[in-house]
Order: structure tokens, then sequence, then C-alpha cells
């Protein structure tokens, strides 16, 4: 019986000093229409886009961004961007190391 108490009290120990480094990791994807396919108007559509990802991240609490892609179709842009809480840049290993990130 004491090996288990004292078993026990050290796992305790152990699982109050390791800190979790859980950082939460997601993709956006945003869409806006296009209106023309000038440069002003990929510029402009881009602007938006990357305004509405931006505000969706740290509306969930995600303090770092980085473009995952960019895809115009016919009357539409498409904006994948990749937001994480974590401080390190671990979570950048994890996906594609040779994307720009954006602070």
């Amino acid at each position: 019986m004491n090996k288990w108490i004292s078993f026990v009290a050290a796992w305790l120990i152990a699982v109050t000093l390791v800190a979790p480094a859980w950082a939460r990791t997601v993709r956006i994807e945003t869409t806006v229409p296009l209106t023309d396919h000038s440069d002003e108007g990929l510029n402009r559509a881009m602007r938006q886009a990357v305004a509405k990802s931006v505000q969706g991240a740290t509306a969930i609490g995600m303090s770092r961004m980085r473009f995952d892609g960019a895809w115009v179709l016919s009357d539409t842009l498409v904006l994948w961007m990749v937001a994480t809480d974590g401080d390190s840049d671990d979570d950048d290993e994890a996906t594609d190391s040779d994307a720009p990130t954006m602070l």
C-alpha cells in the first residue's frame, strides 16, 4: 500500500511540474467575390480576404498567422491561412516550412 501512495504522489508531482505545451492550429479559408480580374481588383480582393482572415483568427484567440495559398476562380478569390496560438516556431515545422510567416 505504501508503494502505491508513493507512486501516486510522485505521479501527481510530475504532472503538476510539467506544463503541457498544446497549441491550437487552424486553417482558415476565406472567399471574397471578384468584381474584375484587373490588378486593382485582385489587390482589393486580397486585402479583403486577408482582413477577414485576420479578424476571424484574432476573434478565436489566434496570435500568429501565415499564408497557405490563394486561388483565383472565375468570380471568386480563395485564400487559405494557417493560424495558431503557439509562441514557438514548432507549429511551422509541422506544416509547410518554406512558406512565409506573417507576424
